[in-house]
């Protein structure tokens, strides 16, 4: 949050280099960015080693905060691509736009928590096996990869975030 352009696209580039070494030939990456990173994502993907596949646009409505004069922020993105080649080319269609209130499925747990529905929605495009999400939060990609019947690894720097996810995740 507080770096600019250039230093944000560094750090990004390194962690998602390490999570590029850790996912196996065929792995979906999904990347949560507002218009103000949404460049730098995708170049930060790329840089990693990954293939970029596109942006989806997730669309919280109006439950974001208007700002007079302005246009309304109800909008983030998506960035996705893959470890290769995409692991299931003849699978169904995704869409290409959510529409899903922040706060659809409960209280918003994090500053930049996402609602389990939407995290549900997503969770789909991967194949069995184990979901990695290096930035946990409160947990709730773990909430929706657990629901799904798959595995979770989840990394949280700051403890009352771990805590609560903890809590999230052994209740299922």
């Amino acid at each position: 949050e507080n770096r600019d352009q250039f230093s944000y696209l560094q750090w990004s580039t390194i962690w998602l280099t390490q999570a590029f070494r850790a996912l196996r030939d065929g792995a979906p990456v999904l990347l949560f960015s507002d218009w103000r990173q949404l460049p730098v994502m995708s170049s930060a993907l790329q840089a990693a080693g990954f293939t970029w596949r596109g942006i989806v646009a997730w669309d919280k409505t109006e439950a974001s905060r208007p700002q007079k004069g302005r246009f309304r922020q109800q909008a983030e993105f998506v960035v996705w691509g893959s470890k290769g080649p995409w692991h299931d080319a003849d699978g169904p269609t995704q869409p290409g736009v959510f529409r899903v209130p922040v706060t659809a499925g409960g209280p918003k747990l994090h500053t930049t928590g996402k609602p389990v529905p939407l995290m549900e929605a997503l969770v789909k495009v991967c194949p069995a096996g184990t979901i990695l999400d290096p930035f946990a939060g409160s947990g709730t990609t773990g909430v929706a990869t657990i629901r799904s019947g798959r595995r979770f690894v989840g990394c949280e720097r700051e403890d009352a975030y771990y805590q609560i996810a903890c809590e999230r995740l052994s209740k299922g």
